[in-house]
């Protein structure tokens, strides 16, 4: 009996998506990375819990996982994962997405995106940028996974004010797009998009929440330090001691009443970094053993990691510890930026590389080239009005998609409700 054209026609295609698994399952030379991955196979465990799955073409641009992560983890009372997946092999994602897994996106063949949806089943979806990815996307809402379209930076989304056609075809799949700018969003007026779906968000960048604080330790330590002026040496290593140290001796001449905070790298190097300040003849407090800075203490050591939302916003002035090592992770600029300080930092910050680069263009930092340049640039910062310009550029940079990612998670969290409930 002749094989139906319908059936004979799905069985060419069954084969085709066979072969081209197979030819995925080579490793490129050069390429350097786990072939199975496109294959939608990975050894990696899906984490107990939400997970939230990013998608885009580069990994840089999923700096906003982080947040939206810990949003929702504040929405729903519950620990939120993340997933990043991108198509490039040259980038992975920021360190300050590390929290979240990354693996390549799986190949468009239906047996790549069905084992990665086998093993992952994200609660929710974003895609960022041009949705490119017409059988992920389909094959996505067709297992009732909530999905969202954002995009990381104006112009992405509809270049031209025009969608590809592959992206017009899958617009039906997506609860919500969250669109940069009004230009942007008239693409979709063209479309069989209901007006309500659309939101003038603005971009879906890199961004952080800003860090907790105990608001009654913030009004006990404003009040102890009386208007003092304040710096912060944020997380700095061992080889950077000496230069934070020398730094405060120089600035310390023209402003007499200036007291440094330092918060080591390693929390146990407190009482060391302490011992050595006392033989230099600095009058130190260490917060391990209780004791505060008064008006007689000159160097503040805050030995407790968990204090950084508030020694940020003791201090106008922040030096970003790391960047003076060549071999240490560079402190998050982003914090203490979305809280309002002045930032100097070193030429070591290529792990972080985004984010400082989104400062420096902003003009938002003071970068110096040599350890000993530091004292010169915190006493140029302790006047209030060069301060207040660097950390004006800073908060504006940091602070630019935090209400995108506020009103994308109330969105994904509204859906996952509506899911749980039917």
């Amino acid at each position: 009996m002749t094989e139906s054209r319908p059936r004979l026609v799905s069985r060419l295609v069954s084969a085709a998506n066979r072969l081209r698994d197979i030819a995925l399952a080579r490793d490129p030379a050069g390429e350097n990375i786990d072939p199975n991955q496109r294959l939608g196979q990975t050894e990696t465990p899906r984490p107990d819990g939400c997970l939230i799955w990013f998608h885009s073409e580069s990994a840089a641009d999923s700096g906003a996982i982080a947040a939206l992560s810990q949003e929702l983890s504040r929405l729903r009372g519950e620990p939120v994962y993340g997933l990043v997946t991108s198509t490039e092999i040259s980038t992975s994602p920021p360190t300050f997405a590390s929290m979240a897994i990354h693996q390549l996106a799986p190949s468009e063949t239906a047996g790549s995106v069905s084992r990665f949806l086998d093993h992952w089943h994200p609660d929710a979806a974003v895609i960022l940028g041009t949705p490119n990815r017409p059988n992920l996307v389909t094959a996505t809402d067709a297992r009732n996974i909530p999905l969202f379209l954002a995009a990381p930076e104006r112009g992405q989304m509809a270049p031209g004010g025009k969608l590809p056609q592959t992206s017009v075809a899958i617009m039906q799949h997506f609860q919500a797009f969250l669109v940069p700018s009004a230009a942007e969003a008239q693409a979709f007026q063209f479309l069989d998009v209901p007006s309500e779906k659309v939101i003038v968000s603005g971009p879906l960048s890199d961004t952080v929440l800003a860090l907790a604080c105990d608001s009654d330790a913030l009004e006990h330590y404003s009040q102890l330090h009386g208007g003092r002026p304040v710096w912060l040496a944020a997380q700095i290593t061992n080889s950077e001691f000496d230069a934070v140290e020398k730094a405060q001796r120089r600035t310390i001449r023209g402003a007499h009443r200036l007291l440094l905070i330092i918060v080591p790298r390693n929390p146990t190097d407190g009482p060391s970094i302490t011992a050595k300040l006392d033989e230099k003849g600095w009058r130190t407090a260490l917060r391990s053993r209780g004791e505060m800075p008064d008006e007689a203490v000159q160097v503040f050591v805050a030995d407790d990691p968990d204090e950084m939302g508030l020694w940020y916003r003791l201090a106008p002035v922040a030096f970003l510890g790391g960047t003076l090592d060549s071999v240490a992770e560079p402190t998050d600029p982003f914090d203490p930026a979305a809280l309002g300080s002045a930032l100097i930092h070193g030429p070591e910050y290529l792990p972080s590389f985004e984010r400082y680069q989104r400062l420096i263009e902003a003009d938002a930092t003071s970068e110096i080239a040599f350890p000993d340049e530091l004292g010169d640039a915190v006493f140029q910062l302790l006047s209030p009005d060069k301060a207040a310009m660097l950390a004006h550029a800073g908060w504006a940079v940091t602070s630019e998609s935090a209400h995108v990612v506020e009103q994308l998670a109330e969105l994904i969290d509204i859906s996952l409700d509506e899911l749980g409930a039917s």
